[in-house]
């Protein structure tokens, strides 16, 4: 329990009482209490009891108004519409409870009666990309809702799904292949006074120079290209050389990370970077799991799920791609095993995403296909989502083009 009264509740116990005593017959009664755009709070409970009695609803709240007895929590009330009462609290109403919770060690707020495990997925930066400011607002967000979570008694386990697999990463390893030195300068130029972010800013300039001259060099050089395709290969059989290279680059851009988050103090631990490529020796189970289930089928050579209610603009169906048709795994495969994961072997109850409302529609269908494999019991994942930040063309900003506002500016 709450060790401070809320003013909804002191309220709604004002109402109650003088419902009680207005009509004695229709104790216990709630005079359902909601917030309003009219006042601080409006009771429509008067509405549903008439209807039982076989009364006036405004003779009714009436009746209540004028059971409310002298009290300095209510300033004023007033019936309107059919029977409603808008309700103002007072000014020395608010002072109180606001000091009083300003006393509290726990503000106020109460232990969640039931608290279980939930997953948060947010901050998901790129690796060997320069974080820009459109990635604030899945970390501030996300690091606020763990704290809120923690502070009820939530068990919360962090997860940070960093972009770290993809196609770029064969180009990447093989220029360090060929130009083994290229992440050992330590002469890059950086800024600040000292710690993360100093290291962090010298990780990036070297991951802007690898990343640059490898991008040179494989869209001109046709035989750099074939290699960096082939290297890419080697990568995902597990290649000794070229997972211990990736790897470098993983930990480069992790001080950077790390650098940026300092600045934001924001805590971001290690353990709890969980990258798609953690995910990696699941992907060939969950393909198999759904296809046997017949929750996916093979559309065109591609492993696909199907909703009735997602349609192309031509109206043809638009499905989920779990596996592409030549073998390669798409994000929903990552989401799908990081499901697994969370519910079956982290054991949690809940699962929430901090990701950008135009992701809504991928999650919408990634949990429906959870939930159909047996993988995610229905309602316990869900997408917090929030607004997409857009450049001065009111576009998304596009890493690859080079038109972001850096994060750490």
């Amino acid at each position: 329990m709450a060790s401070v009264q809320s003013l909804s509740a002191a309220v709604h116990q004002r109402l109650a009482d003088a419902l009680s005593a207005a009509v004695p017959e229709s104790a216990p009664a709630d005079p359902l209490l909601r917030r309003s755009d009219r006042a601080d709070f409006q009771a429509n409970g008067m509405l549903a009891l008439a209807k039982k009695l076989k009364g006036n609803p405004r003779e009714l709240a009436g009746k209540v108004v004028e059971a409310i007895p002298a009290n300095d929590e209510i300033a004023g009330i007033e019936v309107s519409g059919p029977g409603f009462l808008n309700i103002t609290v007072s000014d020395a109403a608010l002072v109180r409870t606001l000091a009083a919770r300003a006393d509290d060690d726990r503000l106020g707020v109460p232990y969640k009666q039931d608290p279980g495990t939930s997953v948060v997925d947010y901050a998901q930066p790129n690796v060997a990309k320069e974080m820009h400011v459109g990635h604030l607002r899945s970390t501030v967000i996300g690091d606020a809702i763990v704290n809120l979570l923690e502070h009820r008694g939530e068990t919360v386990i962090r997860r940070h799904h960093i972009g770290d697999w993809g196609t770029q990463f064969g180009m990447l390893t093989q220029y360090l292949i060929e130009h083994p030195h290229e992440l050992d300068h330590e002469s890059d130029t950086v800024t600040g006074d000292g710690g993360a972010d100093v290291e962090g800013n010298a990780a990036m300039a070297r991951l802007n120079r690898l990343y640059k001259a490898s991008r040179v060099l494989f869209d001109s050089d046709p035989e750099f290209k074939e290699r960096a395709r082939d290297r890419l290969v080697k990568l995902q059989s597990g290649d000794a050389q070229t997972l211990a290279l990736w790897h470098k680059i993983v930990d480069e851009s992790k001080l950077y990370f790390q650098g940026v988050y300092e600045q934001l103090d924001i805590e971001i631990r290690d353990e709890d970077v969980m990258g798609e490529s953690a995910y990696n020796d699941d992907l060939h189970d969950v393909v198999r799991e759904l296809e046997s289930s017949g929750v996916a089928v093979r559309s065109e050579g591609a492993l696909c799920v199907f909703f009735d209610d997602v349609k192309g603009p031509d109206g043809t169906p638009t499905p989920l791609i779990v596996q592409k048709s030549n073998g390669g795994f798409g994000y929903a495969a990552t989401d799908l095993a990081a499901i697994r994961n969370r519910i079956g072997e982290l054991k949690a109850d809940t699962l929430l995403y901090v990701v950008d409302a135009r992701q809504a529609l991928h999650f919408r269908m990634v949990f429906g296909t959870a939930q159909r494999a047996g993988w995610l019991p229905e309602g316990a994942a869900r997408q917090l989502p929030f607004g997409t930040v857009l450049g001065k063309d009111g576009k998304p900003f596009k890493t690859r083009e080079g038109e972001t506002v850096r994060l750490i500016d």
